[in-house]
């Protein structure tokens, strides 16, 4: 809406200075805004004589302003008829504030109706006193600055009444400031300087920054030294209870209610709850990131959790991570090459190693320009790719939104864009943002995203320091430590509410349909799909005489023999035990299932179609490696169910029991001693039923919880693992059922393999008996017949003959309850 007055000092300004270079003119619409104000700023800087003018009440201006008027600009006495531009300057900001000079014009006098207005603007900033205008009412009538409750913009009467106070008892430290009742940056500023003016420092020392010093010298406030003793200290922590929307009343001594309201602000911002005013209290009141050094029990970084990784992050308490699902360019990159991306195996090793994770989206989340409904459809698509890829079951990703956004870029961007991603996301996931605390307010206000991962550690985002944390906020980014630990990796500290739990296991990939996928797109290909392919690929390189043929010798001659494409598709798929295990376990796998046979491998991978294909299989059978799900929901390692099966092919050197069931029993032998070794008190069958079978959550069953299972011994960490889980168990199962049906199907077909696999894992009547082909391969129908049977196996023999690397001197009683375990899970 037009404003008469604002229009007229528009014209008056444009009238007066439009033909000076050193003045810009002004768009005469009657709208006040920074226009008019820079306007009036340079009218005034020409008055003072400045040749260099420009738009901010700067420090030149100021000097020259008080030089000329150093009791500042006073009314004229009634009589007094002289004239003087800085008059007109004065009533027309004064007229862009909202108040009457007292006249229909722009006048060249200051006489008794701008000194009224002066004295209201001056009541209304909580100063009160004359009518005279020194450097910073001159300063705040020059400015954006609002004098009055903006109450439709969420104003609230109380910290206008506060920010009158700051302005009435510390104008010295902050200067003007704004008693609107906003809370945002400016109050902030002038909050921390009002705190350091009780802190004793001097106003030149007041810098509004929150600093060591400062942090020195704060005072816990409580009802022990509340009530009268420190009224200035009581008075500031209430004001901020009030801007943090906690309190409604702003007091000077210690009340009733106040132990609970402080209570329930740190509740809300997961402190420690105290009902105190402690130091991490008040510095999570006056700044977005709070005390850096407080406890917390998440995390996330940019860098791959390796095993090393992992255990220093649960040495030093911390029990969630937070992770990036990809990175622009990753498909063009080796794993061991991606900057920040979750890589092949991560997520089991944070999850099998009792952390949890959150996923985090961030591409292209740095400009206002990247956020387009456009993105968000691509992004959420790509989010929900790599989640599902990944194994990640349904959960909240976090979108970035990586930039100090203003409010109206929200409007016009962020929200759009977000819009976007919840329409396209899918898959089960659901939407979450990372960002700053207003933008996460908006964004779940407007229901695009449930959840917020807030970027308190960013203070300088204009959307954190004024505004109160999102309700919904459940990781809280408060602070960097880069070098952690002295180890070369970057950590972020983050809070962590339990509004919504991390996420504790990963879900693995799906083996695929009953119909072939014949097409050339592997990256998007099922494990038996892809094994399909490399079946065909490898018969076209057999017709071409480079693989799939052995020389066996014989005396002085020899033979070449065609080894079927069955066969050496289980070779090639065992490649992590017989060639990338290591030595030890290399050596200990080729004695007991067959050599890898490296001259096939080699054809393979330098051929430009397999190499393609075993780029995409590698996802399942490399050295980090995703599960394969059948149809009814159980988890295959690939590699471990076909190189068993190869071990009871052969079964010559060592016994094929040992290379199945029997092998994987015997590791966890050693973990059930381990247990019972660092928790005496528990029962040993207990112990080796909650882990012989157990899911990947074998830490959270009733069983084992509450029992040590990580422990340093001898300066090493070790922990109780899961090396008998149900996922062994079900390639166990299907070993002995591949190995009896490989052997006597048609050894010709190029796709025996392939059609077994793909008839075996859609069949949930024949997956069903997979646990019990491990007893019926024993001679036992029975749990009872089963456990004696276990018990037979020369398990001291396995020890010392099949566990080539290792020495354990395992009593009756683990074995005993080991093989109890096992005859229990599958009966």
């Amino acid at each position: 809406m037009t404003d008469k007055m604002v229009l007229r000092t528009q014209q008056w300004l444009n009238q007066t200075y439009g033909g000076d270079s050193r003045f810009n003119k002004v768009a005469e619409d009657g709208q006040t805004g920074w226009s008019t104000i820079y306007g009036l700023t340079r009218a005034l800087q020409i008055e003072l004589g400045i040749q260099n003018t420009a738009d901010n009440f700067g420090p030149s201006t100021q000097r020259l302003f008080v030089q000329r008027y150093p009791n500042g600009v006073q009314e004229q006495k009634s009589g007094d008829t002289a004239t003087s531009n800085v008059y007109s300057i004065i009533q027309g900001a004064l007229w862009c504030k909202g108040y009457s000079a007292g006249s229909d014009e722009i006048t060249q006098h200051f006489y008794g109706g701008t000194g009224k207005a002066i004295k209201n603007l001056k009541t209304d900033m909580g100063i009160g006193g004359d009518s005279s205008v020194d450097v910073d009412i001159m300063g705040a009538l020059l400015s954006m600055k609002q004098f009055v409750l903006l109450e439709s913009y969420g104003g609230l009467n109380a910290i206008r009444q506060a920010q009158q106070q700051i302005n009435g008892n510390y104008r010295d430290y902050t200067g003007i400031i704004p008693t609107d009742g906003l809370y945002g940056r400016e109050m902030n500023t002038a909050l921390i300087q009002v705190l350091q003016a009780i802190e004793g420092f001097t106003p030149s020392e007041a810098t509004g920054n929150f600093g060591s010093g400062t942090k020195s010298r704060l005072k816990t406030i409580s009802a022990s030294n509340g009530t009268g003793d420190n009224p200035q200290w009581v008075w500031l922590a209430t004001v901020t209870l009030v801007c943090n929307r906690i309190a409604a009343v702003i007091r000077t001594s210690w009340h009733t209610g106040l132990s609970d309201q402080v209570t329930d602000f740190q509740r809300q911002y997961g402190l420690p709850q105290n009902g105190t005013v402690d130091p991490t209290t008040w510095m999570s009141l006056l700044t977005s990131k709070g005390d850096p050094n407080r406890p917390c029990v998440a995390c996330d970084t940019r860098f791959e959790i390796t095993d090393a990784r992992l255990a220093t992050l649960k040495a030093n308490g911390y029990q969630i991570v937070g992770r990036y699902l990809t990175e622009p360019g990753q498909s063009s990159l080796a794993p061991a090459d991606y900057f920040k991306a979750i890589r092949p195996g991560e997520l089991e090793r944070i999850t099998k190693g009792g952390m949890k994770f959150f996923p985090i989206f961030q591409e292209y989340s740095t400009k206002l320009a990247h956020f387009t409904p456009a993105n968000g459809a691509a992004h959420a698509k790509s989010a929900r790719e790599a989640a599902q890829r990944l194994g990640i079951p349904p959960t909240h990703i976090y979108f970035a939104v990586d930039f100090d956004a203003t409010d109206d870029q929200v409007t016009s961007n962020i929200l759009p864009y977000f819009r976007a991603v919840l329409a396209n996301l899918g898959g089960g996931y659901k939407v979450g943002i990372y960002a700053s605390r207003n933008i996460c307010t908006r964004v779940i206000e407007a229901g695009y995203a449930g959840y917020a991962f807030v970027s308190d550690m960013s203070t300088g985002f204009s959307g954190n320091l004024g505004f109160p944390i999102p309700d919904n906020w459940v990781y809280d980014q408060f602070t960097e430590i880069s070098g952690y630990q002295g180890q070369g990796w970057d950590l972020d500290r983050v809070a962590y509410s339990g509004k919504m739990p991390a996420v504790s296991y990963v879900k693995q990939t799906s083996a695929g349909g009953t119909t072939i996928d014949q097409g050339t797109n592997y990256d998007q290909m099922g494990p038996i799909d892809l094994i399909w392919h490399l079946e065909k690929r490898f018969d076209e390189l057999r017709a071409q005489g480079k693989v799939g043929q052995d020389y066996v010798a014989s005396g002085t001659t020899g033979t070449w023999v065609t080894v079927p494409t069955w066969r050496c598709m289980l070779n090639y798929l065992s490649k992590d035990y017989l060639r990338d295990g290591g030595n030890g376990s290399t050596i200990e796998w080729s004695v007991s299932a067959e050599s890898f046979r490296k001259a096939d491998a080699a054809i393979l991978e330098q051929d430009a179609t397999a190499s393609a294909i075993i780029k995409s299989l590698d996802r399942y059978i490399g050295s980090w490696r995703q599960s394969m799900i059948d149809v009814n929901g159980e988890s295959v390692d690939l590699p471990h169910m076909c190189v068993t099966t190869l071990g009871y092919l052969n079964g010559l050197v060592v016994p094929d029991t040992w290379t199945g069931w029997a092998g994987d029993l015997g590791s966890a032998m050693s973990n059930i001693q381990k247990a019972k070794d660092w928790n005496p008190q528990a029962s040993i069958d207990v112990i080796a039923e909650a882990l012989v079978g157990a899911d990947d959550n074998y830490r959270q069953q009733g069983a084992l919880q509450g029992l040590t299972l990580d422990k340093q011994v001898d300066g090493t960490w070790q922990t109780v693992s899961n090396t008998c889980n149900r996922d062994d168990l079900c390639c166990d199962g299907d070993a002995i059922y591949f190995a009896d049906t490989l052997k006597n199907g048609n050894g010709s077909d190029s796709h025996l393999l392939s059609q077994t696999m793909r008839s075996y894992y859609n069949a949930p009547n024949q997956l069903s008996d997979r646990f019990k082909r491990i007893a019926w391969s024993m001679g036992a129908s029975d749990k009872a017949a089963a456990v004696s049977a276990f018990r037979g196996v020369d398990w001291q023999q396995m020890f010392t003959c099949w566990l080539l690397t290792h020495s354990y001197d395992t009593p009756d009683s683990v074995i005993d309850a080991a093989c109890s375990a096992l005859a229990e899970f599958i009966f």
